[in-house]
């Protein structure tokens, strides 16, 4: 599993959460957010998209700003979400159509 929790969510780092993350925030595949992110519940930050796309003018935002190699992650995962979709969907009304009649 990669550090997204959900589409658009990633998980902290528990090493940065202690002061102790040897990786970096630009190497390490968990989130280090700013003191004005909030974690969520479940341990994650929500990802600014606006950030991600490059426009983001909130200051100080309250969202998450990836780093660029986690900003690769999350285009990825928003891709096969995108994908798979219009997939789900047409196996749906396939499936439908194939229902036996009692």
């Amino acid at each position: 599993m990669t550090s997204m929790t959900l589409l658009g969510g990633a998980r902290v780092c528990r090493e940065f959460q202690r002061g102790a993350c040897k990786r970096g925030e630009t190497e390490c595949r968990f989130a280090h957010p700013l003191e004005t992110v909030q974690a969520n519940e479940d341990g994650s930050v929500t990802v600014c998209m606006d950030a991600v796309k490059g426009r983001c003018n909130r200051d100080p935002c309250r969202y998450f700003h990836p780093p660029l190699h986690l900003q690769a992650h999350i285009k990825a995962a928003q891709s096969r979400a995108s994908i798979a979709q219009p997939i789900a969907a047409t196996q749906v009304q396939r499936s439908s159509c194939n229902t036996p009649i009692t």
